[in-house]
């Protein structure tokens, strides 16, 4: 037998269904009638009972009934495979000596240490924080960033978190940012439902979740609806906790292409004097846009009320149309980090199962801030 079904979870959509494999942490769309094979395979039908079933209650013949069961056959085995795990460091030096580049970001009443070794270890975490630099001072958690033995190292509170080659740098950061908002909440990873690649704009009661590929103008759009007063709970860091499925703040600053900040310049005067980073490996110019000082009334906990997919089309008109659930897994599961954890598998299906998806195409900024506005009040 390949799978046992505790080894896996079914949910159905409109038209698909979700199977979510728990040894890869792998959630899949399939038609209906492959999720209900794949269930009766976990309860351990032998194949005659399995192509006897399908014959009966999927109307096929046997011969589609036996081509229909090997190529769920071969579909589990792809997927009921365990990932291997990110290496994590078994020897690294208790203490590390000169730190080049030391920052003090303080959250709220809550305090981080950063110091990295050098300037070039800061530049992949620090621009994006910087708007929460102070002085030394006192804080409650520190976290070291250094290179030993090629590897890159993180260490929180003295304990090692996880060791990165070179290459693996976006993990390294993903890491970092789950590491502060576990010290932030007091948190375990493991309560994290997600993290999803996305803008979270909250209106003080409620979130909505934009989301859309690199250049579609997720950013841009938060930063024109943080403009009109809208609060910014996360950019492209969202976080969501298992338990309650709330939207948690996350206090990175906004990360504005260059080709945006002219765009920008008539809400925000001073954003193209702001510093420039050139991030070579990703082939892109970004200032950093940090929240007003009105976010505060902002920093609790939203439920998330849509998705919200965006495109920006120059000279296209605005189309705020409903998205089936299907084509919306499809956009958002790649770029999420989904917790492994089998007690947070079934609470993310369940919510988004049940989370109105949508698609904004526009290229007039006033006609795109009136109808999220409009959504946000249910007066679509």
């Amino acid at each position: 037998m390949l799978i046992k079904s505790n080894d896996l979870l079914i949910r159905n959509l409109a038209q698909q269904s979700v199977v979510w494999f728990k040894a890869a942490n792998a959630y899949v769309l399939v038609a209906p009638q492959t999720a209900k094979l794949i269930e009766r395979i976990g309860k351990g039908l032998d194949d005659k009972a399995l192509i006897d079933w399908s014959q009966k209650n999927l109307k096929l013949s046997k011969h589609q009934s036996e081509a229909l069961l090997k190529a769920t056959f071969k579909l589990i085995a792809e997927l009921n495979v365990t990932k291997p795990v990110i290496k994590s460091a078994l020897q690294i030096a208790d203490k590390h000596q000169d730190y080049a580049f030391i920052k003090y970001y303080k959250i709220g009443n809550f305090v981080v240490k950063a110091s990295f070794e050098s300037e070039a270890l800061a530049f992949l975490i620090h621009p994006k924080f910087d708007h929460l630099s102070v002085s030394e001072t006192l804080f409650n958690t520190e976290f070291e960033v250094f290179i030993q033995d090629e590897q890159l190292i993180l260490k929180v509170d003295n304990l090692v978190v996880g060791t990165w080659a070179k290459n693996e740098v976006e993990y390294f950061q993903g890491k970092f940012s789950m590491y502060l908002i576990t010290q932030l909440y007091g948190k375990a990873e493991s309560e994290w439902m997600g993290v999803f690649h996305a803008s979270a704009l909250s209106n003080g009661k409620n979130s909505v979740l934009f989301m859309g590929d690199s250049g579609n103008g997720k950013s841009t759009l938060a930063a024109l609806l943080m403009a009109k007063g809208f609060g910014l709970l996360a950019d492209d860091f969202v976080p969501v906790l298992a338990a309650t499925q709330q939207v948690y703040y996350f206090p990175a600053a906004v990360s504005i292409k260059e080709s945006a900040v002219k765009a920008l310049t008539a809400f925000y005067p001073k954003l193209d004097e702001t510093p420039q980073y050139h991030f070579v490996n990703l082939n892109k110019k970004v200032h950093y846009l940090a929240p007003p000082a009105k976010q505060k009334d902002f920093l609790k906990q939203q439920t998330c009320k849509a998705f919200v997919f965006v495109s920006y089309q120059k000279n296209s008109p605005l189309s705020f149309e409903k998205i089936a659930s299907e084509d919306a897994f499809q956009q958002l599961i790649p770029d999420a980090w989904l917790s492994p954890e089998p007690k947070n598998a079934e609470p993310f299906l369940n919510w988004f199962a049940q989370m109105p998806c949508y698609q904004l195409n526009y290229s007039n900024n006033s006609l795109m801030c009136q109808t999220i506005k409009k959504l946000f009040k249910d007066d679509l």
